[in-house]
């Protein structure tokens, strides 16, 4: 996959674009080969950003993070959505189980609905448990998507008040 043909050939960046990956072909990068780039990104940033050029140079490094962070995002939400759907799916379809059964097998009423539904809740827990973990695990990456933002936000002010100073 070709994230940023200067970074996978082991050279320093170039920044000429905002943004350096595909947006079309950027679904096919492995998690592990986008997390590597964000590393190699983080390496590039200045410690201490002393010109309005240095100062741009990070703010562009810090678009191409966030970028990788909003892919990762997309990835985390669409998994989150689909197990969310599946289980809703499995749990309509156990109380229509346990009703039915129950229904097959005793001879008195049944119980209230709200019976099989903890059952049906019962039996999809452990997705419910990897729903909770994917949900986590999105709200980190989107903390650390606003954290950029924001860095990239102080950034530009700060190249305003050298602009304003000189």
């Amino acid at each position: 996959m070709y994230l940023c043909m200067n970074m996978l050939k082991g050279k320093k960046m170039e920044f000429e674009k905002l943004y350096m990956f595909n947006p079309f072909t950027i679904q096919n990068a492995g998690s592990k080969e986008i997390a590597d780039t964000y590393s190699k990104l983080q390496n590039e940033l200045l410690d201490e950003p002393e010109t309005g050029f240095q100062l741009a140079k990070n703010i562009e490094i810090y678009a191409n993070m966030n970028y990788l962070l909003g892919e990762m995002i997309a990835r985390i939400q669409q998994e989150y959505d689909t197990l969310k759907t599946d289980i809703s799916i499995q749990e309509n379809k156990q109380v229509y189980m346990q009703r039915k059964q129950w229904q097959e097998t005793n001879k008195e009423k049944a119980p209230a609905m709200s019976y099989f539904e903890a059952m049906a809740k019962e039996y999809v827990k452990e997705d419910s448990k990897k729903l909770a973990e994917l949900g986590a695990r999105l709200f980190r990456f989107k903390k650390a998507y606003e954290s950029i933002d924001s860095k990239q936000n102080a950034l530009k002010k700060k190249i305003e008040a050298i602009r304003y100073e000189i």
